[in-house]
């Protein structure tokens, strides 16, 4: 089977669509539900970057850029990334235009082959998809010029509430976060693993790193405009979310059954509702 049979030969679970390229390893289905979720989730981003697709200071005149985990392209596309920069190539790779933007079927988990190194790596939400985040990270610093920027936006687990006191015993919204990052453990997905980056990152051979963490309320119960409308992205990228998580490490990992985990998801979806009451948020 070529590679070009076997993007299209997609598997069906649950009644949602999965990769066929490298099946199995990325536990979140690629259907048009995902794909509006993804796309949803860039406005998000964007919205606290204050509009911005990147912090990394890469000068107006980058050559290549690299979008590794594209997903539907939004990021190397929207307001036209590559006319924005016009001396820039942009490849983005994913498992599932302007003329100087082109896209790749890729696994960044697998060795990277490309005919000339970047500017400018760029990364977004692969908490769910990376195993090996020190290979990725060498193969991201082998494959970067000198002086050129690699720049991950990720969020990251657990889930969190204001009341320190709420546990997940109380609350199916921070057991539905335990049991993502038990389900994923289990399968060599570490929910974590974007707060130990700074580490990794010095032993891949980086320097002049810099992290800076946001809150993701989930709902509007924020105070102010712009985190009441990022509340309302978060929530609906969350509610989304939840099936495209539970269905496949639910059933596939832990062995639940699609009626326990619809039954268990109807009981977060219950508690996201009460957002005077419950005020979640996550860690960007």
């Amino acid at each position: 089977m070529s590679v070009t049979d076997s993007v299209y030969d997609y598997k069906y679970e649950n009644g949602r669509r999965y990769h066929a390229y490298s099946e199995g390893k990325y536990p979140v289905p690629n259907d048009e539900v995902e794909k509006d979720r993804l796309d949803l989730q860039h406005h998000a981003f964007r919205l606290t970057l204050d509009g911005a697709l990147y912090r990394a200071p890469i000068p107006p005149d980058v050559q290549n850029v690299l979008d590794v985990g594209t997903g539907t392209g939004i990021w190397a596309i929207e307001w036209y990334f590559a006319e924005e920069h016009p001396s820039a190539k942009v490849l983005g790779t994913d498992l599932r235009v302007p003329p100087n933007c082109s896209f790749l079927v890729d696994d960044c988990d697998k060795d990277w082959v490309f005919r000339e190194p970047f500017d400018f790596i760029h990364t977004r939400a692969m908490v769910a998809a990376l195993k090996d985040w020190d290979r990725f990270l060498h193969q991201s610093y082998a494959n970067l010029k000198p002086g050129g920027y690699l720049e991950m936006q990720e969020i990251t687990f657990p889930a969190m509430c204001t009341d320190p006191t709420l546990t997940a015993e109380k609350s199916p919204m921070l057991r539905w976060s335990d049991l993502f990052t038990e389900a994923a453990a289990q399968i060599g997905i570490d929910a974590c693993g974007p707060t130990k980056l700074a580490p990794k990152l010095r032993a891949a051979g980086f320097v002049d790193i810099h992290a800076k963490q946001y809150k993701w309320p989930v709902g509007r119960w924020a105070k102010g405009d712009k985190m009441k409308l990022l509340g309302r992205f978060v929530v609906e990228d969350l509610n989304d979310w939840l099936p495209s998580s539970a269905l496949g490490l639910f059933t596939r990992v832990l062995k639940w059954t699609r009626d326990e985990v619809e039954m268990f998801l109807a009981s977060v979806r219950k508690e996201l509702k009460e957002e005077k009451r419950r005020h979640f948020y996550a860690n960007v």
